[in-house]
């Protein structure tokens, strides 16, 4: 352990001194309003109330920028509580090895007063591994919301009216409850990290820059938040949202038609040091059973949320806490069809179902040093096809616990060093050793990451 927290504090050294004197968390915004990074976030992407009014008000406060543009890069060190398996196969390659990550780019403005965007090109350094064991860089776009507001008077109170494009279902959202922005922020950058075969509903992250969604939203008094959203495949007209994926290889999910629905409803209350906020969020998707073949039946995947969030910002203790509950129904009816074979019995569930359940408290000192601890625990319907993780484990059922320690080092404001230890007390549906010779714990794995921007 001393000799990999050694290789990490030297990697980070090294990226601190090439890194600039001034900056922030997507700096184009700070050079924007003007502001300091504190005034959006607690800690990066954790957005404040000030933050959250930024953002629904279509990122327009401030002045336009000739170049609105800002840059963040990352690298890390991953070790797993257990590297080979029974046989004495390795699990996980690179394990102990400074990595440098990803380099992303951002275009992140406004563009009139009335229009702004959030725009990400990221570039994955370890993001593929060849059939040779080969890793490779690859580059796409990446998180990107677009808007464009009004902001009238309605019985006396101000609210704003908003007209949202995106590439990721919840991308849009404020609160750090909704997948696309909530905890771990990051995690290992390595494709073969050890971790359960089946953990996320649709929502979290499953149609993630490979959809193009379009829809309204309104922002009423800074308490009411309402939000109707429909997807579509990001291909043809919307192909540049999805820049970087190969529609060809199988990997892409494909959904039919242009009317897969996102709804978002939240109540918000902030007084003095304190904000609250307690929704709901969801998401209808019909998918192809086979991305290569788009046509025919389509299974169909309603996935309904709660989600709360509680914030104490003063000065020097922040403190934060965030929850959600996820229910996913699968309605298999595309795959029942076309798989079930009674006499081999190999027939899928013609309906299935996904809890995931998240919590998380952090605490955070002087804007300097922080401590998050997260719990989450997904349990699902016993299929031996759906959530089969290739006849690794006996026990064919999704459910997973895990836990996540973090600490941060916050330098300056522009530079984050953290610690982050994820430890598993059920994997893949089961708590004992299965058919690798492997126990839930033996998949714990420390994580080092350093990260800056400018």
């Amino acid at each position: 352990m001393l000799k990999i927290l050694r290789k990490l504090f030297f990697h980070a050294l090294v990226a601190f001194a090439l890194a600039p004197t001034t900056s922030f968390a997507v700096p184009s915004f700070a050079r924007q309003t003007g502001m300091d990074c504190a005034a959006c976030h607690t800690s990066f992407p954790e957005l404040t109330p000030f933050g959250r009014d930024f953002k629904l008000n279509g990122y327009t406060l401030g002045e336009r920028q000739l170049m609105p543009l800002a840059a963040m890069m990352q690298f890390s060190m991953t070790s797993p509580a257990k590297n080979h398996d029974i046989n004495g196969v390795q699990l996980m390659a690179r394990a102990n090895e400074p990595q440098f990550d990803v380099l992303g780019v951002f275009a992140a403005g406004k563009l009139t007063d009335h229009a702004g965007m959030f725009v990400q090109w990221t570039y994955s350094n370890n993001g593929t591994q060849n059939a040779d064991g080969k890793f490779v860089g690859h580059s796409g776009l990446d998180n990107t919301d677009i808007r464009y507001v009004l902001s009238h008077d309605i019985f006396g109170k101000n609210t704003v009216f908003g007209l949202n494009l995106n590439n990721n279902p919840s991308v849009q959202d404020v609160w750090n409850t909704t997948p696309a922005w909530g905890f771990p922020f990051n995690g290992p950058n390595l494709p073969n990290v050890p971790g359960p075969a089946f953990t996320s509903s649709i929502i979290e992250g499953g149609l993630s820059q490979q959809v193009a969604g379009v829809g309204g939203y309104f922002w009423y008094d800074r308490h009411l938040y309402g939000e109707l959203s429909l997807y579509g495949n990001a291909n043809k007209f919307f192909r540049v949202l999805s820049a970087g994926q190969n529609w060809s290889d199988g990997s892409i999910t494909r959904i039919d038609g242009r009317n897969n629905p996102y709804w978002r409803l939240a109540w918000n209350e902030d007084w003095g040091a304190h904000s609250l906020m307690v929704g709901t969020y969801g998401m209808q998707t019909d998918i192809f059973p086979d991305s290569l073949n788009p046509n025919g039946p389509t299974n169909r995947f309603t996935d309904t949320a709660l989600d709360a969030q509680y914030q104490y910002l003063s000065d020097p203790h922040i403190f934060t806490l965030q929850t959600t509950f996820i229910h996913e129904k699968q309605d298999n009816r595309a795959s029942y069809d076309q798989t079930c074979d009674a006499t081999l019995g190999a027939c899928l569930n013609a309906k299935n179902h996904l809890n995931t359940f998240k919590a998380k408290a952090s605490y955070l000192f002087n804007r300097k040093y922080g401590a998050s601890l997260a719990y989450f625990n997904t349990t699902g319907s016993n299929d031996s096809v759906a959530f089969d993780n290739n006849g690794i484990n006996p026990i064919t059922k999704p459910d997973t616990q895990s836990y996540v320690v973090q600490l941060d080092y916050n330098p300056w404001t522009f530079a984050r060093v953290s610690l982050q230890y994820t430890g598993y007390t059920k994997f893949d549906g089961s708590r004992n050793v299965d058919l690798l010779g492997l126990k839930p714990s033996d998949r714990n794995t420390l994580f080092l990451n350093t990260w800056f921007a400018f």
